[in-house]
């Protein structure tokens, strides 16, 4: 291992403003990285792209300061940073974004970027005032400067973690995900925004599974796959190799016999969950049963809701017969998020109302509505990251009377048996897809009548996110679980969904089979859906 207390100057000090080499990582008996190299330059956007569970943002933590390495060095502008802390590292000029939204959600928009404009204030606190500003100008959040961040929708809230990230006047700017949850116009803001600043000179390193935006900003791309460097050169180029198509298609040659986490994920793709309680058996809820197959398990009827005096859903009416998969789609903006919280408790609608199994449920708190049979996996995959896995699934079996804690842990195993076996591993240090199956393992051990499951995909491979709607679509058909899901990844959805509805500007434009409303999606998608 490095000296933990060194920070000179190296001889030669490499044109690459960072450069980590040799870098190994390790969790238990899980390799997370192998003996990586990367560099990045001054002047230029550096994609570093992959499947899920490739690395890469242990690698981003690994630059930050907040893992350390098993074996390797990191060097910041000549110099070897390996043992430096997080905060030593933010003064000298690395800046980061995270996959999941850190940002302080009672602050408003302003009030988040001048706590990091604080840090680095050179003319007191008007000074600090005019760059946040600027800053909050420049991603084009003006107009919501005084909105608290907690009440921003997520497109919105990625540029404010942006605009927060900059205003430490970082000269390396790491960023994890950025373009998740926004739309394809703040998409292309985001990416004018990253070629500007590297025009003037600041290198940013790019974590991204929008290709068009990688290839459209990226100089150069690295491509991880179960923790090595498989690719790394001029986008295009990368974007042709084999090995890089094989990674994101899951062709079995492309995993090392050393890791067998897609291995185990594939295999139980294709296989049936483990079987649960039947319906009620867990709880003491003197709530109704459940109704029978095709009856409405949800009804959403003439909901508006906003937030404040805006309103972003005008009047929504959507059924989930009991027993199906209901997909929920449209382009980012849409207001499939925010339908989603007012079903869950977590908004309160203007106006109209919900049943739950016939029943009304209106304005009920999240918990009381979990009690009552619906339950919600929210966007960005919310787990206990300090906690193991193991941990976390125990903290979900809450409602077991009639079986024991332990059987309900192996139920969850046995639907997802990459879980069992990190049983005892940190949720945080999980990759993106495993906390997203932890999620909804967690979820479906309070026995729930409805899951809602919003943007199941985000951030995750496309091989991913085929794995858990399989997972899914057979707890629907094989359980009689009913299931409302928002989801970006359309095509995906519409193959193992019973009903679509597809949202446009707050409201709902058709709904009907996948095959029905197949042609509209692409329309929505595209921005030319009729209205």
């Amino acid at each position: 291992m490095p000296d933990p207390n060194q920070d000179r100057l190296l001889p030669d000090g490499p044109s690459e403003l960072l450069r980590v080499e040799g870098i190994d990582v390790q969790f238990g008996g899980v390799r997370a990285l192998w003996s990586v190299d990367l560099g990045v330059a001054p002047g230029a956007v550096t994609g570093l792209i992959g499947p899920n569970g490739a690395g890469k943002t242990t690698l981003f933590n690994v630059v930050t300061g907040l893992q350390a390495p098993s074996r390797g060095r990191v060097l910041f502008d000549g110099r070897d940073i390996t043992g430096t802390k997080p905060t030593r590292r933010a003064r000298l000029g690395i800046g980061r974004t995270f996959q999941r939204l850190e940002l302080f959600g009672t602050l408003t928009a302003r009030e988040n970027v001048l706590m990091a404009a604080e840090t680095r204030r050179s003319s007191g606190e008007g000074g600090a005032a005019a760059w946040a500003d600027s800053l909050l100008a420049r991603v084009g959040l003006t107009a919501v400067a005084d909105e608290p961040a907690d009440l921003l929708p997520t497109g919105l809230a990625r540029l404010l973690e942006l605009a927060r990230a900059l205003a430490t006047r970082p000269r390396l700017l790491l960023l994890d995900e950025p373009s998740s949850g926004l739309d394809e116009q703040e998409t292309d803001q985001l990416g004018r925004v990253l070629t500007a600043l590297a025009a003037e000179g600041m290198a940013v390193l790019l974590v991204e599974h929008d290709m068009r935006l990688v290839m459209g900003v990226c100089n150069r791309v690295t491509v991880l796959d179960f923790g090595r460097v498989i690719a790394e050169g001029p986008a295009e180029v990368v974007r042709a190799d084999p090995l890089v198509q094989a990674a994101y298609l899951g062709a079995a040659e492309a995993a090392p016999p050393e890791d067998g986490l897609r291995t185990a994920a594939i295999a139980h793709s294709g296989g049936g969950p483990a079987p649960v309680a039947a319906a009620g058996s867990a709880g003491s809820s003197t709530w109704p049963g459940p109704v029978p197959r095709g009856q409405p398990a949800l009804e959403l009827i003439d909901l508006r809701a906003g937030y404040g005096r805006i309103e972003v859903v005008h009047g929504v009416s959507l059924t989930v017969p009991s027993g199906s998969l209901v997909a929920l789609l449209g382009p980012n903006g849409a207001g499939k998020s925010t339908l989603l919280k007012v079903v869950s408790g977590r908004l309160r609608a203007m106006a109209g109302s919900i049943r739950l199994d016939g029943q009304p449920v209106s304005g009920r708190a999240p918990q009381r509505l979990a009690r009552d049979g619906l339950c919600t996996v929210p966007e960005g995959r919310p787990i206990f990251p300090n906690l193991t896995v193991q941990e976390n699934i125990l903290m979900f079996t809450f409602r077991a009377r009639r079986l024991r804690a332990a059987d309900l842990e192996e139920q969850a195993y046995g639907r997802f048996p990459v879980l069992g076996d990190r049983r005892r591993q940190l949720a945080g240090t999980l990759s993106g897809g495993e906390q997203q199956m932890l999620a909804i393992a967690r979820a479906l051990l309070t026995d729930p009548r409805v899951l809602l499951i919003d943007e199941l995909s985000m951030g995750l491979a496309p091989i991913v996110v085929e794995q858990l709607y399989s997972a899914i679509s057979t707890m629907v058909r094989t359980e009689g679980l009913s299931v409302l899901m928002v989801e970006q990844f359309a095509e995906t959805a519409l193959v193992v969904a019973d009903r679509a509805a597809v949202m446009i500007n707050g409201r709902i434009e058709v709904e009907g089979t996948p095959a029905e409303v197949g042609d509209q999606v692409v329309r929505a998608y595209m921005g030319t859906a009729a209205g």
